[in-house]
């Protein structure tokens, strides 16, 4: 059994392209972005289980950075996602509201090489617009906080389940600001791929 993470920073300077932070060699712990982590703790983190579930603040201390993409075990291993912002703001900072999606997709796809930074071909406005829902909360929505004390959205997404396949799996984040410089909409996505195998598959290589 292992319990992976997936981690992804966002800036609201960066809302006009639609992405969520790359990884870089300035970020360090749980300020990476677009970076697994694998839980090194004995047991399992506190309140994950195979469900989707809001969870609080994660300890820095009990994850470590991985630098390929995770193989997870059908049956045993589990799979969190963390959404964090990167922004300075004055005093009093403001309060986000952010909507996490995750779309998930069965099978494989060879992605041409990028010619533009947009994560999505369509917009809202002047910015891009990588998750589209049909949310008709009123503004301001009734979307939470943060779920833990160090400012993050953590979320158990449960355990993996069914055979051997490799998940194309689109994350996206919605942030809302009342006010300020940045403030409304934002939106922001990404698309790992998760990799699954069963007991007892051979392994497959991480792309």
């Amino acid at each position: 059994m292992a319990v992976y993470l997936y981690n992804l920073g966002f800036t609201l300077a960066n809302a006009g392209n639609g992405n969520f932070l790359a990884s870089s060699a300035g970020q360090t712990g749980l300020g990476q972005s677009d970076t697994w982590f694998q839980y090194n703790g004995a047991g399992l983190p506190p309140g994950v289980s195979d469900n989707l579930v809001a969870l609080g603040a994660l300890n820095p201390t009990d994850w470590t950075a991985l630098t390929t993409v995770p193989t997870l075990n059908s049956g045993a291993d589990y799979m969190l996602v963390r959404i964090f912002n990167t922004d300075s703001f004055p005093a009093p900072a403001p309060t986000f509201l952010l909507r996490l999606t995750a779309v998930m997709g069965h099978g494989t796809s060879t992605n041409s090489a990028a010619s533009t930074p947009l994560q999505a071909p369509f917009q809202v406005g002047a910015k891009a617009r990588p998750v589209i829902d049909t949310d008709n909360s009123t503004n301001p929505p009734n979307w939470p906080a943060p779920t833990g004390t160090d400012g993050a959205w953590s979320y158990c997404f449960g355990m993996v389940h069914g055979g051997a396949n490799d998940y194309t799996c689109n994350i996206g984040a919605t942030a809302y600001l009342s006010s300020g410089t940045y403030a409304g909409f934002s939106a922001f996505g990404h698309d790992p791929q998760i990799h699954i195998v069963s007991p007892g598959d051979l392994v497959k290589s991480a792309a």
